[in-house]
């Protein structure tokens, strides 16, 4: 693909100006959206983008492609602006506007990576255009394609956000990213004990075994059998409203990023009956946990799921190699 040199504000004039965030990001937008329509034309005929074999993860069964937002759009910088409103017009009117209800870019900054790995995924399985990879909710909330033979879920949490794919008709998947350590920041001495209602008793001797310490690992445990029971019901579609102690989980091992990165050793039962599904954890960079949940009917390979960091600029060229041509509307954020 040929390099394609997209517009960026001047610093300095927009302090001369006296232009503000929402100037700045609406003029970036409105010019970036037009170099996306000269680039998308300029493609038609152009091969697609290549990816490394070795990386793909669009031929597996099931993948979880995963960003890191915090190094785009919520830094309060004119490169972080910039950033973010070059995403804006990677979707649609709609899109743009449901983004407004956030008060605050961190939360504005998890949806907009959402949705983009949505449409990504979209474009990708459903051999769909950019603009036609339009995401449909159930009446439960739940996103999906119209025309797709697959299944996807997406989480979001500290400024990371993923989403796990399940290749498969009428097959789902659930997955749930947490950071223990900025999840429990603010939370009083004696946090410990407020899950009663959420784990078993088998589940929290399994949680504290080392000891009642509300420490490093305790939270990792705990946040992991957390983690579990969410991709479980996401997967399921009935949501945090059942009874969390129907669902129990045993033989959940530790991970950690720099000895055990992925286990696949859980077992779980629904109302004291075995389940024959497969949960994978995984330990990403800085303490992150995720958890994804499918059904093993329809697995045709033990291979672990691959989990895979994206960035903004390979959401970029795909969207540009699916000719996008989205205009931006108004103020967002």
């Amino acid at each position: 693909m040929s390099d394609v040199h997209y517009p960026a504000a001047d610093p300095i004039r927009q302090l001369t100006n006296g232009q503000t965030a929402e100037d700045v990001s609406l003029e970036i937008s409105s010019a970036w959206s037009s170099a996306m329509v000269d680039s998308a034309a300029a493609l038609c005929d152009s091969p697609p983008i290549p990816e490394d074999t070795e990386d793909s993860v669009w031929d597996l069964e099931t993948c979880i492609l995963w960003i890191d937002v915090r190094k785009y759009w919520i830094e309060d910088s004119v490169e972080a602006e910039e950033s973010f409103a070059k995403g804006l017009t990677l979707v649609s009117p709609e899109e743009q506007a449901s983004l407004r209800r956030f008060h605050f870019r961190r939360d504005a900054a998890e949806h907009l990576a959402s949705l983009l790995l949505q449409h990504l995924v979209i474009c990708q399985l459903a051999d769909v255009s950019w603009v036609d990879s339009r995401v449909s909710r159930t009446l439960m909330g739940r996103p999906f394609h119209e025309q797709a033979r697959f299944d996807y879920n997406v989480s979001h949490h500290s400024g990371r956000v993923a989403i796990g794919v399940r290749v498969a008709d009428q097959r789902h998947i659930g997955i749930d990213v947490v950071d223990p350590e900025d999840a429990t920041k603010n939370w009083k001495p004696g946090w410990i004990d407020d899950f009663h209602d959420i784990f078993t008793k088998s589940e929290y001797a399994q949680i504290l075994r080392d000891g009642k310490k509300e420490d490093g690992i305790t939270k990792r445990r705990l946040f992991t059998y957390w983690a579990l029971k969410e991709a479980y019901t996401k997967a399921t579609g009935i949501g945090l409203v059942t009874d969390l102690k129907t669902i129990e989980f045993s033989k959940v091992e530790d991970v950690d990023i720099n000895e055990k990165p992925y286990t696949r050793s859980t077992i779980c039962k629904v109302n004291n009956e075995l389940i024959d599904w497969r949960f994978e954890i995984f330990a990403l960079e800085d303490g992150l946990v995720l958890a994804s949940a499918t059904t093993n009917e329809g697995l045709f390979t033990e291979t672990a799921t691959k989990v895979k960091e994206i960035d903004f600029d390979y959401i970029t060229k795909l969207a540009v190699q699916y000719h996008l041509a989205i205009p931006l509307t108004g103020d967002v954020v």
